[in-house]
């Protein structure tokens, strides 16, 4: 299969004003339903709590209605810059996502571009589907899935500024944060309103089955099938988790033999394959055509993030499935996911070729 670095670049307009979050027309016909965020609910905070940045104000709100899964609480903040506002950038931490993004380069970067930052942080796991237990990541991942469409509807296209001046709307996750927006993209639809993403160190949820199976299955060549086109030599991965990592897919799929030392049984490797971004059927999307995508992986093999995201790239076969794609291999990360420390195949910082990707890419086409 091969993978391209595409960037063809589509001016679109449009606007919606709802109070509560749902699938925008023009979405996949396959997608999820998302849930409900009910705007009157929205309480604007004194202040925001640790971790968001200094310039930022910050709401409460829940997530509801998502299928098989409990209310969830969230607060998020909004930062707008100086000048006129060229775009909106939606930035989602890893783990649990329960608290705000940790690298607050990245937000000085894209304000000082000119782009409106907005974080979030879940009260709990978002991948949870019931209190402190989960049987589908898929399930839960409708929460940052409405939270996304959210912030479509109610700041991006914030009555407040001037419709023809909103620029693109973007989103940048990391690890579990980044497979909350391929999860997005592929299940729930927002491809109809996102124009470009950056995904960091994953989607680690790519093949859930293949990272939590036993006997372990065969060290992935990432890029292996177009290392012509990919940005950087292939290299070898392994798909299953290791870590921490292990004993929290398992709470959060609800399936306790998550990579454990007995052999994993038909019933649970057909729960995390069909909880999967990539599940194996013709459900998902995989097709993007007003949306740029970039993915950012570390070759060092600490774990299994670049092979799990792989499982979601290897997806992307054409030009036409994208308007631009790209995935780099990044050398010398500072740990398992530290993309931002590590160097391009060019020698450029990964923080500085993401975010300069970010600027070149968050232009409006919907």
């Amino acid at each position: 299969m091969l993978r391209k670095n595409w960037l063809f670049l589509a001016l679109g307009l449009g606007f919606t004003a709802m109070l509560t979050a749902a699938v925008p027309v023009g979405a996949q016909s396959s997608a999820l339903s998302l849930g409900t965020i009910d705007r009157k609910s929205i309480t604007r905070l004194a202040s925001c709590p640790a971790g968001f940045d200094s310039g930022m104000t910050c709401y409460r709100g829940a997530v509801e209605n998502c299928q098989s899964t409990v209310d969830l609480g969230f607060t998020y903040g909004v930062e707008n810059p100086t000048q006129a506002r060229l775009g909106t950038v939606v930035l989602l931490d890893g783990g649990g996502g329960v608290t705000p993004y940790s690298n607050p380069d990245y937000a000085k970067k894209y304000l000082a571009n000119g782009y409106q930052i907005v974080y979030v942080a879940w009260d709990t796991p978002w991948e949870f589907t019931n209190g402190s237990t989960g049987n589908s990541i898929k399930n839960a991942a409708c929460r940052p899935a409405t939270f996304l469409n959210y912030v479509y509807q109610n700041v991006y296209q914030n009555v407040y500024h001037n419709v023809y001046n909103r620029g693109g709307l973007c989103a940048q996750g990391i690890s579990a944060g980044s497979a909350a927006v391929a999860y997005s993209l592929a299940w729930y639809g927002s491809s109809s309103y996102l124009d470009n993403v950056e995904l960091l160190s994953g989607p680690v949820f790519g093949d859930i089955k293949e990272g939590c199976r036993v006997p372990n299955p065969p060290v992935l060549e990432v890029c292996g099938n177009s290392a012509p086109d990919c940005n950087g030599a292939p290299w070898p991965d392994s798909p299953s988790y290791v870590s921490i990592d292990i004993a929290l897919v398992a709470r959060w799929s609800g399936q306790p033999s998550c990579n454990g030392i007995n052999f994993t049984g038909a019933s649970a490797n057909a729960a995390w394959k069909a909880m999967s971004i990539v599940d194996g059927t013709d459900n998902p999307s995989f097709s993007y055509p007003q949306t740029s995508l970039a993915g950012w992986l570390c070759s060092n093999g600490q774990n299994n993030s670049a092979a799990q995201g792989d499982f979601f790239y290897q997806q992307f076969t054409s030009p036409q499935q994208t308007a631009g794609f790209s995935v780099t291999r990044i050398d010398n990360c500072a740990g398992a996911e530290g993309v931002s420390q590590g160097t391009t195949p060019q020698g450029k910082l990964g923080l500085d070729a993401i975010t300069e990707h970010m600027i070149s890419a968050c232009v409006k086409r919907h």
